[in-house]
């Protein structure tokens, strides 16, 4: 369907009609501009002339056609001009002349008033000199040698039953025009195609996209200090081997201000045993609670008041089977001597040992005590003093999926002073996931709102008035409709969701 805009302008000079051929100029009939003017005839609207391009074969009859042209034509227009005098006469001529004198001006005959010519004054005729009423002529050169309808037609585009953009273009005039479309993005839209069957037009990129995948890093979780603590689940926790965890926590303080988590009661067994926490990880901002790439660190205060005392700390972190993935432990399981050990591991497989002296100026005392794993795939970095580093590619796709913390006693040996390490603390703990997925919008090419506008004639696309050279893929055609039917199809990128507004437009053409 379609809908009509009607711009003819329909005149009369009072009560007396026009005459059948009077010619309107841009708007305005010169009848009604100057007093005593009135068109005689009018010539060159009829048949158009052609020009042929022929080839001679050789001695052969005739000539082999090779094309044919329509050539310009010329409009010639005769009139009658009166006047009361010399002075009126030369006043008027001077009138004629400044309407006459336009170019490419739009030309309309009164006797068909729904169409146009485009033309330029060129040759004007003698008139004979000292009468007041005269005649003449004068004449416009019209390059292009159509005629085209005072009335746009409009078509809106639809979505077909193949959910396809389309509309159907009616020209009823006797030769192809030119279409102009006019796209109103309703959405963030990267691409626009136009195609029919006597051709096809592209503006921007057909491969744009809405959206891209990027990574970051999100922090999962971060616990500093007694309190914070609490948000993980008493008893329970993945460790490199099955220790009891029926030990308690309590709060410890340093000078009235620093809370640690600490040892309260050790518990039983015949091993290693204590108090346990686990922290399973929740969802990032992808949905997913496992982490192939990490970075988990904890602070941790290990010194000895007496060479007797032993102690357990341990730093896990599990995988999706509840097993140890990767894990820092500080053990002192002698009695003699002042030392003890930080032992890393990879799965239950150790990887590195180091003895330290555990008093006030250990890596692990309060000054210091920065505990971290990290995992990249297959390489493990563990933070103790300084950084180690280790490659185990079996374990690349292994994911993170809980944090556990554990300290213990030895079985038979107590809390109290002599028997535990003095400072067997937990300050605080988080865990950041790396190379989370994330959506970031792209802003595309043609915004919400943005109006691209196609001039089939010049040959030219805008986007809000502005030439948009750049956007015409190569191979576009601008191409044109015939007489009859044409259906046109529209795409574009497959993100853009509500579609564009689209309307097609024609201006009919005559010979």
């Amino acid at each position: 369907m379609y809908e009509f805009k009607d711009t003819t302008i329909r005149a009369y000079s009072g009560s007396n009609p026009l005459p059948v051929e009077a010619l309107q100029i841009n708007g305005e009939y010169i009848e009604n501009q100057i007093t005593g003017y009135r068109t005689l005839y009018v010539t060159g609207r009829e048949l158009l002339e052609s020009d042929i391009a022929e080839t001679q074969l050789g001695d052969s009859d005739g000539t082999e056609f090779q094309s044919k042209r329509n050539v310009p034509r010329t409009i010639t227009v005769g009139y009658q001009l009166l006047s009361d005098s010399p002075e009126e006469q030369r006043e008027k001529y001077n009138r004629l002349m400044d309407i006459l004198d336009q170019e490419q001006a739009r030309l309309v005959f009164y006797d068909e008033p729904d169409k146009y010519f485009i033309g330029t004054k060129s040759d004007v005729g003698d008139v004979d000199s000292g009468k007041l009423n005269v005649t003449g002529e004068f004449s416009f050169y019209c390059c292009d040698p159509y005629k085209y309808s005072m009335t746009e037609k409009t078509f809106r585009a639809a979505l077909n039953d193949e959910d396809v953009m389309e509309t159907k273009i009616i020209n009823e005039g006797t030769e192809e025009c030119a279409v102009n479309y006019t796209i109103t993005h309703n959405h963030e839209n990267g691409f626009v195609g136009i195609a029919s069957e006597y051709g096809a037009m592209q503006f921007g990129d057909i491969d744009e996209l809405d959206t891209e995948t990027l990574q970051r890093s999100e922090m999962l979780f971060r616990f500093e200090g007694y309190s914070a603590f609490s948000a993980m689940t008493n008893g329970d926790g993945v460790l490199t081997e099955n220790f009891p965890k029926n030990g308690t926590w309590r709060e410890d303080t340093y000078n009235g201000r620093d809370s640690y988590l600490a040892l309260n009661t050790v518990g039983s067994g015949d091993n290693w045993h204590g108090a346990s926490k686990i922290m399973y990880l929740p969802k990032d901002t992808s949905g997913s609670n496992v982490a192939q790439n990490f970075y988990a660190q904890t602070r941790v205060w290990w010194e000895i008041g007496r060479q007797s005392q032993t102690g357990l700390l341990e730093f896990v972190i599990g995988d999706e089977s509840n097993q140890p993935l990767a894990s820092i432990h500080l053990m002192k399981n002698n009695t003699t001597t002042g030392s003890s050990y930080a032992i890393m591991k990879i799965g239950t497989k150790e990887v590195k040992r180091i003895t330290f002296n555990s008093n006030s100026s250990s890596a692990a005392a309060r000054s210091a005590g920065q505990l971290y794993i990290k995992k990249s795939g297959g390489l493990f970095k563990f933070y103790f003093g300084k950084e180690y580093q280790f490659r185990d590619n079996s374990m690349a796709s292994k994911k993170a999926r809980s944090v556990t913390i554990f300290l213990g006693q030895w079985a038979g040996r107590s809390n109290s002073a002599k028997d535990l390490v003095t400072r067997m603390y937990f300050d605080y703990l988080f865990f950041q996931k790396n190379n989370v997925p994330y959506e970031r919008d792209i802003p595309n090419r043609y915004a919400k709102g943005d109006v691209m506008f196609v001039d089939g004639k010049e040959g030219k696309m805008y986007v809000n008035g502005v030439n948009c050279v750049k956007d015409e893929i190569v191979g576009t055609q601008y191409f044109k409709v015939p007489p009859g039917e044409t259906t046109v199809q529209f795409s574009y990128s497959s993100f853009c969701d509500p579609p564009p507004t689209i309307t097609a437009s024609i201006t009919e053409v005559y010979k």
